[in-house]
């Protein structure tokens, strides 16, 4: 089963632990925090610079996707359905929960194709499309655990996980949730982060 097929039957919203493999190129002494998370520049859809872990993860609560804008297979549904999540989550979101849709194609997907991918979606305040460098992107990647065992599946853009990381970083509390879940699932995902 590939991995559109894995996530469209995942798709009931099981949650996952957050295990992010380690690349082994890597000398991280943190589990938490910028070492481990990264401080990669990135651009937002709407052109502004960006750092990934001081400006858009630290002290949040985060809903983290990987997309490119010429995806066919996963991608547009998956943002469609957050669109509802974010209706569902109301004006919570950019103020104590954060989007943050990154793309694996930065080299196609600049700032401006970004802003036009997303606009027919509607989205709000508190949720940002994002690009940097090919390495960057990966590196994140690695670190937010989405990427394959399996380097040649990997390595496939039109195989990359539906899935989303849900976290919040100052309690070190994270999960991952299938993109095509239920949106009150996702949203019931998003509050299991959340202290009562």
């Amino acid at each position: 089963m590939n991995r559109r097929g894995f996530v469209a039957a995942g798709a009931a919203g099981a949650l996952a632990p957050f295990f992010a493999p380690e690349p082994a190129h890597a000398q991280v002494t943190h589990q938490f925090g910028e070492a481990w998370f990264t401080n990669v520049p990135m651009q937002t859809h709407e052109g502004r610079t960006v750092r990934f872990y001081d400006d858009l993860l630290k002290g949040k609560v985060a809903m983290i996707n990987f997309m490119f804008t010429e995806c066919d297979g996963v991608c547009p549904g998956m943002i469609q359905n957050l669109t509802e999540v974010q209706a569902l989550l109301g004006d919570r979101v950019g103020r104590d929960i954060f989007m943050y849709s990154i793309t694996i194609d930065p080299k196609t997907d600049t700032p401006e194709k970004l802003a036009q991918y997303a606009a027919p979606f509607g989205i709000g305040p508190g949720w940002l499309f994002l690009t940097g460098k090919k390495a960057d992107v990966e590196l994140l990647r690695a670190r937010l655990g989405f990427v394959d065992s399996n380097p040649r599946q990997d390595a496939n853009p039109d195989e990359h996980t539906g899935t989303v990381r849900i976290g919040n970083e100052p309690l070190h509390r994270w999960i991952m949730v299938a993109g095509l879940a239920k949106p009150e699932s996702i949203v019931r995902a998003v509050l299991r982060v959340i202290p009562a």
